[in-house]
């Protein structure tokens, strides 16, 4: 029997994040929430139970691991250092296992697509799988992080939209692209299109 509340850790660590992601300093909007830290959650847990990996690990690796880019956008360029080092004071605070706590921290460091690791864990190809099937399966919130949140014009947002559905189709494993493999080339079509008609 486990000598924590995996249930009350789980709550506690929604609470916080959803805080984080509604609270004016965060640059991203409070649609990240459910856009994509819910859709990541989701994804994760959907290929933790086919490919049976520890799914409290993945869960709440998937709610922090955009934690600190969201609490403050300075950190956004080194979030998954950050965010890992966050979750990692917050789960010791919450009495997750420390060996747990370690795999989260894990999945966190690596779920990024414009840096290439080699995973070390299940749960970190997932995490990592589950990061980048959230921007095809909510391509309208990819498309408001590019034009809204970023503010490119039509041209240059299709092409630097392109580059990071690019990226986040290569980080993808085989199980998760057989469930967004529609969605991808649903993006590609719409992106190439914009890029193409501007040439």
């Amino acid at each position: 029997m486990n000598d924590y509340n995996y249930k009350k850790i789980r709550q506690e660590v929604i609470k916080l994040v959803k805080r984080a992601c509604y609270s004016a300093k965060n640059n991203f909007s409070y649609t990240v929430w459910q856009y994509h830290i819910l859709p990541v959650a989701s994804h994760s847990r959907h290929l933790g139970k086919i490919l049976k990996a520890d799914l409290e690990i993945l869960e709440l690796a998937a709610y922090l691991h955009d934690y600190a880019g969201i609490m403050d956008y300075r950190l956004y360029k080194d979030h998954h250092l950050h965010s890992a080092r966050l979750a990692g004071k917050i789960l010791d605070e919450l009495n997750f296992p420390p060996a747990k706590i370690k795999k989260v921290q894990e999945c966190i460091i690596s779920h990024r697509g414009s840096i290439r690791v080699k995973y070390k864990t299940k749960e970190a190809e997932i995490l990592a799988s589950a990061d980048a099937m959230s921007h095809f399966t909510e391509l309208a919130d990819m498309f408001y992080l590019t034009f809204g949140i970023h503010k490119y014009k039509t041209l240059a947002g299709a092409k630097w939209l392109k580059a990071k559905l690019e990226r986040s189709w290569a980080k993808i494993m085989p199980a998760g692209r057989k469930i967004v493999r529609a969605d991808y080339e649903i993006a590609k079509k719409i992106i190439n299109k914009a890029i193409s008609s501007n040439a």
